[in-house]
């Protein structure tokens, strides 16, 4: 699990779509979470031409792509 200096949970890889910092989901009082993508250590991965077979070598053990078993 990765999570952010603003204490976000962030999912990278699928365009950035499934990740709570992409500045499109709000938070339990229903406020809009600010997107953090620019400062994001992890934004290479949301990019359209990421090439997702990454995520097998991946060695990140906390991010939750991660399909090489480094845990």
């Amino acid at each position: 699990m990765i999570i952010d200096i603003t204490k976000i949970e962030l999912t990278p890889g699928n365009c950035g779509r499934d990740c709570l910092g992409n500045g499109e989901h709000f938070d339990k009082s229903g406020n809009l979470i600010e997107c953090c993508c620019d400062e994001c250590s992890y934004m290479l991965c949301c990019l359209d031409d990421y090439d997702m077979n990454l995520c097998n070598t991946c060695d990140d053990s906390k991010c939750p792509r991660n399909k090489n078993g480094s845990r």
